[in-house]
């Protein structure tokens, strides 16, 4: 019996190993052993809220998610935290609305992202479940295969020195696009290959009343515990608008439907409710340059464009 016990445990000194090895470079910080972390993967970003939650909270897609955190403190006067992740649907970020309002009751303040393209039916992602599960499990944390890929990616690049790099346009410009008919388009090439992108989702575009009408019961919710919540959409780029838009979607175009139904709609939920709405896709659109300040149609470049966004935005909520 000591010998079978000898040997299982032999066995389990490479797991051991893996295990410190895995908590060890693990790039979320999910266990709390570094001061702080870049990481802009959700369960960071939600961990380190549920550690020290704060009072002023972002929530959004990857449009959001890449802000520079000591420029938005500087320009509104006060510190934030950044809950945005990339490819969150307003399912998700109704959930993680509800999450923090459960975790914080103090909290004061929450720009919360929106987009034609996060209420299409056709985009509805449910992360949230299997993220507060994870929060609460370490094992689920320890044994989850993207978090593993994530570690390992983490050591490859400590050993190589490489470091990510932002979302920035500096490479390409300037460079035209040559479509595949020869055409040489004036654009550089992630913008203008940007709206086939996201057309396989838009085509049979169609309001997600359901998760409009949750943001909505979430607005009030915000409104009862004394939460100042700016509804915000980000900017998009002129070729989305015209390839995109004001082509596909059911019943009318998602031009028509955002200018005569949804826009419509939210100002008035936000005078009944209280909140606030700050519109750069479609009210306010921002004079920017399409190809030096966008990396694509939906994401401003991080060097020139971004910051320019961020500035605006904390100035205007101001």
């Amino acid at each position: 019996m000591k010998n079978i016990l000898k040997k299982i445990a032999l066995l389990l000194v490479p797991v051991l190993a893996y295990f410190c090895l895995f908590i060890a470079f693990e790039p979320n910080n999910y266990f709390g052993l570094h001061p702080s972390t870049d990481s802009d993967a959700p369960i960071s970003r939600l961990q380190e809220f549920e550690r020290a939650p704060g009072d002023s909270i972002i929530i959004g897609d990857s449009r959001f998610a890449h802000f520079d955190m000591e420029q938005v403190e500087a320009v509104s006067g006060r510190p934030w935290q950044n809950l945005a992740f990339g490819g969150a649907s307003l399912r998700e970020g109704i959930d993680l609305l509800n999450w923090t309002l459960d975790q914080n009751p103090d909290l004061e303040e929450v720009v919360f992202g929106f987009s034609f393209y996060t209420i299409n039916q056709g985009y509805d992602t449910d992360r949230m479940s299997t993220l507060e599960k994870t929060l609460n499990n370490p094992f689920a944390y320890l044994f989850n295969l993207e978090y593993n890929i994530n570690m390992l990616t983490n050591l490859q690049n400590q050993i190589t020195g490489r470091l990510d790099t932002p979302e920035t346009g500096d490479w390409v410009y300037p460079q035209d696009y040559t479509g595949a008919d020869g055409t040489v388009y004036p654009v550089h090439t992630y913008l203008a290959q940007y709206p086939a992108t996201i057309t396989p989702r838009c085509e049979n575009w169609a309001v997600n009343t359901q998760q409009l009408d949750r943001l909505y019961e979430a607005a009030a919710r915000c409104k009862e515990q004394g939460v100042t919540l700016t509804v915000v959409l980000a900017p998009m780029a002129d070729n989305v608008k015209t390839e995109v838009c004001d082509v596909y979607g059911q019943g009318g175009t998602i031009t028509r439907q955002m200018e005569d139904t949804v826009l419509p709609q939210l100002h008035q939920k936000a005078a009944e409710l209280g909140f606030s709405v700050l519109d750069y896709e479609w009210e306010n659109r921002p004079d920017y340059d399409d190809d030096t300040q966008f990396y694509d149609g939906f994401h401003l470049d991080e060097r020139y464009g971004l910051p320019v966004w961020v500035k605006q935005l904390f100035t205007d909520l101001g």
